[in-house]
């Protein structure tokens, strides 16, 4: 197997949306990651920096322009993602790619003085990665639970709730608002000013559309609750992430208000189906979420190894 060169341009970035389009289509038994997913991670990365220098592409050498797989590395909590043409599932190909991307992330996390890597959003039943993961000494650690619910229904908009307005939010006008309501959602620990550069450059990346950007909203102006929904239509399918509601606002209703306008706006694009994930011991979040009609389909396991 060739070593995998770095992420060069957007048409690299296409070729990588291609896998999780098709991969996604092909419902093999590995869990692909919806496109919105990546476009989270990369135009919303973590505050200690961003992931497009740890990117590395395998190229198809019959295809120029496509590629056989991906890897994206992780130096801030060490982990590592591999998405791999559907076809390549189970080779020895696919095995060589994950044998190099831990390689890889060891050295990482041996420079950060890290304990260990990870792996995450692996199926609970995919018996080839589960049974290649153990084998190099992976352990399955606290997981996540994966629901979907369909949207041939008619579903009704928020609109108002309770003087909360839920709507699109207004975009960089909006920002602090917007920024504080999930900074408080999250509970984080970092200074809010780079919370809010942070979110700010995300409403300016080519990703975001303030649309699909959905906030319920106080008199005063303070945003109670929030979700964003991404689409693929190519699978037809709607992700929401993230979803939150700030804790002066839990317990009125915005969270289900916001993901109801979500799914409205994602029936309206075209989406035959909504998917969400959280912790699997999220009991509020899964109360929630089967609420607006979720179930839970399958578990998606996160592996760790000992460096």
């Amino acid at each position: 197997m060739e070593t995998p060169r770095p992420y060069k341009d957007a048409r690299d970035l296409e070729a990588m949306y291609h896998i999780l389009l098709q991969g996604r289509k092909a419902n093999n038994g590995s869990y692909y990651i919806h496109q919105g997913d990546l476009k989270w991670w990369l135009y919303y990365p973590p505050l200690e920096g961003d992931f497009w220098d740890q990117i590395y592409l395998w190229d198809d050498p019959k295809q120029p322009g496509q590629l056989l797989g991906w890897a994206l590395l992780s130096p801030h909590w060490v982990g590592f993602d591999i998405y791999i043409l559907p076809e390549l599932r189970g080779s020895p190909l696919a095995q060589e790619m994950y044998i190099w991307a831990e390689a890889e992330a060891m050295s990482l996390a041996r420079e950060k003085g890290k304990p260990n890597v990870s792996v995450l959003w692996v199926l609970h039943d995919d018996d080839v990665l589960d049974g290649h993961l153990r084998q190099r000494g992976f352990r399955l650690r606290r997981g996540y639970v994966h629901l979907t619910r369909g949207l041939d229904d008619a579903i009704t908009p928020s609109g108002l709730l309770d003087k909360f307005e839920v709507r699109g939010c207004k975009g960089e006008s909006e920002v602090v608002a917007r920024a504080r309501s999930q900074y408080g959602a999250f509970g984080s620990k970092a200074p809010f000013e780079c919370y809010l550069d942070r979110f700010t450059n995300f409403m300016r990346s080519p990703v975001y559309d303030p649309e699909l950007d959905i906030v319920a909203v106080a008199p005063d102006g303070q945003v109670g609750a929030f979700c964003i929904v991404w689409i693929d239509q190519f699978n037809q399918v709607g992700l929401f992430e993230p979803v939150g509601t700030h804790p002066d606002f839990q317990r009125k209703g915005l969270g289900r208000a916001v993901m109801q306008e979500g799914l409205h706006r994602l029936q309206e694009r075209g989406m035959k189906n909504a998917i969400v994930s959280t912790f699997e011991d999220n009991a509020a979040a899964i109360k929630l979420y089967g609420s607006l009609g979720f179930r839970i389909v399958n578990h998606l396991g996160t592996y760790g190894k000992d460096v």
